[in-house]
């Protein structure tokens, strides 16, 4: 592993997210903390653990089953709901490491519902309905199908919570208002025809942040438990601070002249006698490739700029102005001295969006995590 390295989660500064999540919300929302995809390369068990102290917490929310049983596996006891990709294969083991499925089809339903039959038990689900993002729920065509159903076999079917999902809460307020209209339109049909969720739920972090009347009581924050927004124009709403930190260091220093090219491809020419730092990361440790000659690192508080093509365990970088020695700590992600990079820098660099950069430099087995308060 390359211990040259860190992931810094601070601690701190998530529970600090949560706290102004909680507070801007209200007493009478639950919330589902969305931690798939390792925490959004957090570290999924850790974060779940942090969340533990928390009474609001109505379940932890995951994308697969098999995210909720490495969870159970780990110690963790609180609800935890598994949001997609439940087929008819995932239905044992959900009962047997007590996870809530995410049923999002009339097919999946009568899955769950046989299931239960043939071990007479009663399975407490949430239903999805498509609203417009038209990915996952179920469709229009099949609601008053499927609430029948539920109806019909009451005694293995449990509702528990109705949910939907916003295709673009973070800049199209009349479309996130006309698939909040519909999903109204579905939990009171739901509940006229005699059923009472516990939870009804649709609002994402955008919509968190702008629509509340898309809280119902019950929501589901992911990017800002994790100190960012899911466009540019929401920052400062409530106070989130980033909880990654990314350094690794300078692991050789060497002189390029004039003329001289650097890397693959030599995509860069130097203009000038320079001198060159490299630095142990690579696009194996979650950097985009694109982000060639673009990538920016602190060193000693001073920003460089990355040269030539970032390469698989390492990029180059021109430190010619400041003072630097090997083994010197240079910032990927993170604050030093008055400087400051962010997920969101790397993110309008590369031309993506900042859950992508998350969660692919959070992934990266080479990087040693480490929790600080």
């Amino acid at each position: 592993m390359n211990f040259h390295s860190s992931a810094i989660v601070h601690l701190g500064n998530f529970h600090n997210n949560f706290k102004s999540i909680s507070e801007f919300l209200g007493g009478n929302v639950s919330i589902i903390p969305v931690i798939k995809a390792d925490g959004y390369g957090h570290g999924m068990i850790r974060i779940a653990r942090e969340l533990q102290t928390y009474g609001n917490v109505a379940y932890l929310g995951v994308a697969h089953i098999k995210e909720g049983v490495i969870l159970r596996k780990n110690g963790i006891k609180q609800p935890i709901l598994a949001m997609s990709c439940l087929d008819s294969f995932d239905v044992d083991m959900m009962d047997e490491f007590n996870i809530t499925p995410v049923v999002h089809s009339f097919y999946l339903l009568k899955k769950v519902i046989d299931y239960a039959k043939s071990y007479n038990k009663r399975i407490k689900v949430h239903l999805k309905f498509d609203t417009g993002m038209a990915r996952l729920g179920i469709r229009k065509e099949d609601i008053e199908e499927s609430i029948a159903l539920c109806k019909k076999e009451k005694d293995y079917i449990e509702l528990d919570g109705l949910m939907s999902h916003f295709s673009d809460s973070e800049s199209n307020k009349e479309w996130t208002l006309k698939q909040n209209s519909l999903f109204k339109n579905i939990v009171d049909f739901v509940e006229n025809e005699g059923f009472n969720p516990k939870y009804k739920h649709i609002a994402n972090s955008g919509a968190i942040l702008q629509f509340k009347e898309t809280h119902y009581n019950c929501v589901r924050p992911g990017l800002i438990l994790y100190g960012y927004t899911p466009s540019c124009n929401l920052k400062g709403i409530i106070d989130i601070q980033p909880v990654l930190e990314i350094k690794s260091q300078l692991i050789s220093i060497h002189s390029l002249k004039k003329g001289e090219g650097i890397s693959y491809g030599r995509t860069f020419i130097a203009p000038y006698d320079m001198v060159v730092g490299v630095v142990a990361f690579g696009y194996a440790d979650g950097l985009f490739r694109n982000l060639s000659n673009k990538l920016e690192c602190l060193i000693n508080g001073k920003r460089c700029k990355s040269v030539g093509t970032i390469c698989m365990d390492m990029f180059m970088c021109d430190i010619t102005d400041i003072e630097a020695s090997i083994s010197d700590e240079a910032i990927i992600i993170g604050k030093d001295k008055e400087e400051e990079i962010t997920i969101d820098d790397l993110a309008r660099e590369s031309k993506t969006i900042n859950y992508e950069i998350l969660t692919n430099i959070g992934k990266s087995i080479r990087v040693n995590r480490v929790y600080m308060d």
